[in-house]
């Protein structure tokens, strides 16, 4: 297994082939991370848009950007095929190097429903974002009695944001959020500082 960045427009495509099938709503026009942003962060950190590739099957990638100074990880992700045999975990190393070369002082990245131990494991620290553009900062943070709030912002103008200190991921509570307001989305949020 080869792990490289990304060199030009068609290996992009190749890559984005695999990210989509394991997340197909990415590759919507309209979703940010579509071949069109990609094809613009190529130009500006390309060693931040990581594949791996098993002879000429790409079975893995890890996308990071500099988003206003800090770097987001957009997705990391492996092949069904080859899940298992530690490829997501050699991707995330190889990130974090190239990251922390390149002068950044972290890495923050939103995680899938399942993939919050493995980010945990590589020493990631979970922090809960409920968001909604429906409730307000205050009604949201009414109905918890339960952790400390770190953060609130309100993003892109309309959307009402709540980050919550979690030890660890707190599916339960995720979703008594959920229930308790219509509407609104719960997703960790995990950042590791070197």
């Amino acid at each position: 297994m080869l792990i490289d960045s990304v060199k030009n427009l068609n290996e992009l495509e190749s890559v984005l082939q695999l990210v989509y099938n394991i997340f197909p709503h990415l590759k919507y026009e309209e979703y940010r991370y579509n071949f069109d942003f990609w094809a613009d962060k190529l130009k500006e950190l390309p060693e931040l848009l990581l594949y791996a590739r098993d002879g000429d099957v790409v079975c893995g990638s890890v996308f990071a950007w500099d988003d206003n100074g800090g770097i987001t990880v957009a997705h990391c992700c492996v092949d069904k095929a080859y899940r298992g045999k530690g490829i997501g975990k050699a991707l995330m190393v190889e990130i974090e190097k190239r990251v922390k070369d390149l002068g950044y002082p972290g890495i923050t990245l939103g995680s899938v429903e399942g993939a919050e131990e493995f980010y945990e494991k590589l020493g990631y620290k979970g922090t809960l974002l409920i968001q909604s553009d429906m409730h307000s900062i205050d009604e949201l943070k009414s109905f918890n009695k339960k952790y400390q709030v770190l953060h609130t912002n309100v993003y892109d103008g309309t959307i009402n944001q709540l980050f919550l200190n979690l030890p660890f991921c707190d599916r339960e509570f995720q979703l008594k959020y959920e229930k308790a307001f219509p509407g609104c989305s719960t997703q960790m949020i995990y950042s590791k500082n070197f």
